[in-house]
This record gives structure tokens, C-alpha cells and sequence, in this order.
């Protein structure tokens, strides 16, 4: 019976370690806790670079709260809410890059992206595309192309082939991606994870060429501690930041990679994980690199999807579904959080048996 319950307990660790980011080092409440000091009376959120709330900032900060596992809800201030606030600018969204991030917050806390705030969100951006599968308008930049597919994937969309199209012919020799869409601008790893997370959620293989091709620039120039800068090379260094080493593990998670794994493990034993982690200050807020160490609020929006192993969308309308008020289905290749917390007890529970209730 005994070894029964090693075997078990062993096979629960694996399948535990596994699903590696969900059970990052990382202080998730002391996190929160932080963002909740950066909430503005009116229940939104500023970029970090500006005190005003922002929709787009603020939706960037649903999304992560979301992503960790916490409530939306228990965001207020004066009665306001990040919810409260996204529904009164709905009505003002214009921007494919503003609608865009406003329909995957929505649909990642199940509600309705056609009918938040009194605007059908999902019509308005479906309006943006144009002849060349381009998405949005004179103000909008090719990120802004590449959050509008994310988004039209969360919301059950169809997405033309010439939206993803356009992706792909983006891409350049090395293998990434540009934030403006050219094949002359240097490439970055921000856009390039938009671009892989924007492919996969368009129904493009992990192992295609073009995601193939993403990965490999990711590898060549991965930094020694696990993580990676904005963009190798670069005037302005090559330090590892959170914000950019985020984005990456998004990508990474995306397309199927294991990021505590050997393929991204470092000779000198770091992955991008363990990159991550490290630049958690006590606060539970991240900084941004090693070399400015304060916390900012930008780069710990950016790392809680990433530590919790969530890809975007963090969550899908079915696209059969009749009523665009179904609950969205979340997805990513992370197991269910309640599985986990299942798994873990019963891991624990079985450990606990062996060695006697010890802990």
C-alpha cells in the first residue's frame, strides 16, 4: 500500500512540475496588493508614465488581474471599479488598438464585448479591416493589427486569412518581428510576441514556419540569466527587463514550450522564469530591469499573465454560440487552477502519508 502511495505521489509531483509557470516563485498577493495602491479614483489605471487612467492601461491591468486568479471586483475605489471605468469609455473607443484590448478584458471576466458600456465592441473593430487585411486606422500601429486578431479570436470572430496574411508578411529574415510592420525597422521581442500569441490564436501551427522561424530569433538572443531586453542589439543595452521577458513567456506559452525546460535553460542553469522572478521587489510590484530597480506598474501588469503561464486571449466566446452573452471559455496550455489546487492537495495529502504527517 505504501509504495502504492509513493508511486502516486510521485506521479502527482510530475504532473505538478509540468505545468511549470503556474507555480512560479512569485508573491501573487503581494502583487496585487501593489496594483491596488496604483488604482485611481475614478476605478482605472494609468500607464505608469502618466497619473491619468487610460483604457487601455486599465484594461491591461484587468487582464492580469484576471490571469492570477484575482476578482476584478475587489478593485475599488470610491465605488469605482476597473469595470465601471472601461464601461463608461467604451463609448469613446475609436482606436482598433483601444477596441482591441477593451474586448479581451471583457470577455476575459465574462461579459458581453457587444454589448459593454452600450457598445458592441466587436462590430465597431470588425469595421477596421481593411481591403489589405490591415486592422485599424490612421492612429493605430501594426501592434495595434496584431492585439485586433487576439481580439477577434477572444470573441469568437472569424479572421480573415488576409489578417494573418499580413502577419506573416511582416516577419523578417531573423525571425521576428517589427513594431511598426516594416521589413526596414529593427525587430523586437515585444512584437514578436504579439505576432506568435496573434498566429496561434488565428489557428496557425506551433510548428509552422513562421512560429518556427519566431522561436529560433528568441533563442539566439536569450541572455545568459534566462531572460531577454527589448530588442540584440540595441544603443540602449542588452540587460534583461520584465516587461519584454513577459511578453516572451507569453509567446513561448503559446506555442507549446516548456520554459523551465531544457531547450530554454541557460548554461548557466537560468530560464526565463527564474529571469522573471528575480526581478520581484519586496513591494510585490517588478521592476523593470536590473539596473532600475524601483517598481513600476507597467512591467508588474506585463509579468502576472506570464507567471500565472497565461497566453492571450485568456479567454474565448465560442464561436457556435448563438447568444453573445455566453461565458467565454478560458484556455492556454496551463491546467485548470482548481485541477491544480486538486492536484497539489493530493500530492501533499500523499506526501504527508509517507513521511507522517510531516509537511
Amino acid at each position: 500500500m505504501r509504495r502504492k502511495w509513493l508511486i502516486l505521489a510521485m506521479a502527482l509531483v510530475l504532473v505538478l512540475s509540468s505545468v511549470g509557470p503556474v507555480f512560479a516563485a512569485v508573491d501573487i498577493a503581494s502583487a496585487l496588493a501593489y496594483l491596488k495602491t496604483q488604482q485611481n479614483e475614478d476605478g482605472g489605471f494609468g500607464s505608469g508614465f502618466s497619473p491619468g487612467s487610460s483604457l487601455i492601461s486599465t484594461a491591461d491591468v484587468v487582464l492580469a488581474i484576471v490571469a492570477v486568479g484575482g476578482d476584478v471586483a475587489t478593485f475599488q475605489r470610491d465605488g469605482q471599479t476597473p469595470l465601471t471605468y472601461l464601461a463608461a469609455q467604451a463609448p469613446s473607443a475609436t482606436t482598433a488598438g483601444d477596441l482591441a484590448k477593451l474586448i479581451l478584458a471583457v470577455v476575459a471576466v465574462g461579459q458581453d464585448p457587444r454589448a459593454f458600456g452600450g457598445v458592441d465592441a466587436v462590430a465597431k473593430l470588425e469595421t477596421m479591416i481593411g481591403a489589405d487585411g490591415r486592422i485599424g486606422g490612421a492612429q493605430d500601429t501594426f501592434v495595434s493589427h496584431l492585439y485586433a486578431v487576439l481580439a477577434l479570436a477572444s470573441a469568437g470572430r472569424p479572421i480573415p486569412a488576409s489578417a494573418v496574411n499580413a502577419i506573416k508578411k511582416a516577419q523578417q529574415e531573423n525571425g521576428g518581428w517589427a513594431w511598426d510592420g516594416t521589413l526596414t525597422t529593427a525587430v523586437d521581442t515585444n512584437t514578436t510576441a504579439f505576432a506568435v500569441q496573434a498566429l496561434i490564436a488565428a489557428g496557425e501551427p506551433a510548428g509552422g514556419e513562421a512560429v518556427t522561424r519566431a522561436l529560433g530569433y528568441y533563442k539566439s538572443i536569450q541572455n545568459d540569466d534566462g531572460g531577454w531586453p527589448y530588442q540584440n542589439p540595441s544603443d540602449y543595452g542588452t540587460l534583461t527587463d520584465a516587461n519584454s521577458t513577459a511578453v516572451t513567456i507569453q509567446a513561448l506559452i503559446a506555442a507549446g514550450q516548456q520554459v523551465t525546460g531544457a531547450e530554454w535553460t541557460t548554461p548557466s542553469g537560468q530560464n526565463p522564469l527564474s529571469a522573471l522572478e528575480a526581478l520581484q521587489n519586496e513591494s510585490g510590484a517588478f521592476m523593470w530591469k536590473a539596473d532600475v530597480p524601483g517598481d513600476n506598474l507597467l512591467a508588474t501588469v506585463q509579468a502576472l499573465p506570464a507567471v500565472a503561464g497565461k497566453a492571450f486571449p485568456l479567454a474565448r466566446v465560442p464561436a457556435a454560440a448563438a447568444a453573445p452573452t455566453t461565458l467565454p471559455v478560458t484556455g492556454g496550455p496551463a491546467l485548470n487552477l482548481a485541477w491544480l489546487l486538486v492536484l497539489s492537495g493530493l500530492a501533499v495529502g500523499g506526501g504527508g502519508y509517507l513521511l507522517y504527517r510531516r509537511k
